[in-house]
């Protein structure tokens, strides 16, 4: 058993050193999701109850919810239309006494110069947080997302053909010890999981079926447990999780008190609880991460397809600046007229295509309304959520082209209608 033990040891070392020199960080720490990664690097900052954390308004849901289960408060701030990231015109006004961090994402995989943003933390003795769960392989000006700030978070399954794993990037040593000694108290054994895993060693199975369905199984279990725990914590529409599992709809709030985020905590200890990598997985993490630029040059050639045969009739590209390269994960572009984005997202999804990134701005939930009683300017995120459409790359293949011409083909026409 120590024997392995250690050989799991080496093993992880060895894909965080990896990962480290391909951001261009001194550390790398691997963790199994995106939210693990976070709230990790949130509690080693020192970040917790009453602290404030400025994110963008026009972000997935997981992230505010993410803060709030490390005890802190999440600020919202609006965005650049240009760059679809945090705007370091408005941030000022959202900063205040208690403001402790900002995360910066960089959506998609679009390169964005932080420098703007990075100053104004710098200046007010803020953390600064690179979120490029979705930006893995982008850079800019010679950098890496994922390479700036205090720390950075990377999320796998994003990019590549995995079921977990994301990992914290870092240039600060003593950050790097207190993640790790933070993430062995956190993230814990899966019984099921660990079984499972053991099972396919010792066959010496390699399929990518049989280790998808260890991790289904394992997944849902996970997710009846949580449910079965949230009942004690709150009373959330359909069944506790509304529609989509990863996006919680909070209700019957009036207020942030102590006891609200007690709440929270303990909801987020059950719901985004993760498990601890098993051997199996970081292997094929390992092999994945390997040949992630082969991919990245393919969504790349996808994204050079779209520039040539979409036509800029009304509707916009976010331009990727010189000296920067995207990672495409999506390649979004903004309709003028909402009316004919919501006609060609309906011809897309009846042609087959999958269509998400679609965020409504945070500010507007119901709860999170409540701890930005400020009337902050939104007008940005506002015009974002409502024109915009993020292409799929993903599952499509440079190499078969039809794909790609037949989604251009639908934007085309819808847009010069």
């Amino acid at each position: 058993m120590a024997a392995n033990s250690t050989s799991m040891n080496l093993i992880l070392e060895e894909l965080e050193k990896e990962i480290a020199k391909y951001i261009g960080t001194r550390y790398a720490v691997l963790c199994s999701s995106g939210r693990t990664a976070i709230r990790l690097s949130l509690l080693a900052l020192g970040i917790g109850h009453s602290d404030e954390v400025v994110i963008p308004d026009f972000a997935c849901q997981i992230l505010p919810i993410t803060v709030f289960c490390a005890g802190a408060v999440p600020k919202f701030c609006d965005i650049d239309r240009h760059t679809l990231a945090l705007s370091p015109t408005y941030l000022p006004e959202v900063l205040g006494p208690n403001t402790k961090a900002v995360i910066f994402v960089p959506l998609f995989g679009l390169p964005v110069d932080p420098s703007p943003i990075l100053e104004i933390a710098n200046k007010r003795g803020i953390a600064f947080i690179d979120d490029a769960a979705q930006a893995l392989g982008a850079s800019t000006k010679g950098k890496k997302a994922g390479s700036f700030g205090n720390v950075g978070i990377l999320t796998f399954n994003k990019s590549l053909n995995v079921d977990l794993g994301a990992a914290v990037t870092t240039n600060d040593g003593e950050l790097t010890t207190k993640i790790k000694l933070i993430r062995e108290k956190y993230e814990s054994k899966s019984f099921f999981a660990t079984i499972g895993y053991r099972m396919i060693e010792f066959s010496r199975l390699k399929s990518r079926k049989i280790m998808k369905t260890v991790f289904q199984g394992d997944k849902y279990l996970q997710k009846l447990l949580n449910i079965t725990l949230a009942k004690k914590h709150f009373q959330i529409i359909n069944g506790w999780v509304e529609g989509n599992p990863h996006v919680l709809k909070l209700w019957r709030s009036n207020a942030l008190t102590t006891d609200i985020t007690n709440q929270l905590m303990s909801y987020g200890r059950t719901y985004t609880h993760r498990r601890k990598l098993e051997k199996a997985e970081i292997l094929y993490l390992k092999h994945e991460f390997e040949n992630f630029e082969k991919c990245l040059q393919d969504r790349r050639r996808i994204a050079k397809m779209y520039d040539e045969l979409i036509m800029e009739r009304n509707l916009s590209k976010i331009i990727v600046p010189t000296n920067s390269a995207s990672s495409y994960l999506r390649y979004p572009i903004l309709f003028s007229d909402k009316n004919k984005l919501l006609k060609c997202i309906k011809e897309l999804i009846q042609a087959g295509f999958h269509v998400d990134g679609r965020y409504e701005p945070l500010h507007v939930s119901p709860f999170f309304d409540l701890i930005n009683k400020k009337n902050f300017n939104f007008k940005e995120s506002i015009y974002v959520s409502e024109h915009i459409l993020p292409l799929p790359v993903k599952n499509l293949n440079a190499a078969d082209p039809k794909k790609i011409e037949k989604v251009a083909s639908i934007v085309n026409l819808n847009s010069s209608k």
